[in-house]
């Protein structure tokens, strides 16, 4: 992702893996990332998150985006594939609360 930023790719065409490991951090349960989202921005968030979680655990980063979220309100958040609640989600919640 940090490549594809960098050399002025188009991040909306990086759609991440979904990881079948539970070692690793990701949404729980089948309902989480619905068909609809997983081609969308929405996973590469999660992803980001993912990995802060193993190199940088106390990073503010899902906070401020939390917060640019929440005083967006126009964003077109169903076509990023975010759905309504994503932050009451475990994976986001355990670094908002």
């Amino acid at each position: 992702m940090r490549n594809v930023c960098a050399h002025h790719g188009r991040l909306w065409n990086v759609y991440p893996a979904i990881p079948s490991s539970p070692v690793i951090s990701w949404l729980k349960g089948s309902d989480a990332l619905p068909e609809r989202s997983r081609k969308r921005l929405y996973p590469v968030l999660v992803s980001l998150q993912s990995v802060l979680d193993s190199v940088s655990p106390r990073s503010s980063w899902v906070r401020r985006l939390h917060d640019l979220v929440s005083v967006r309100p126009r964003m077109n958040r169903a076509g990023m594939g975010v759905l309504d609640g994503w932050a009451d989600d475990a994976f986001w919640s355990r670094h908002l609360g």
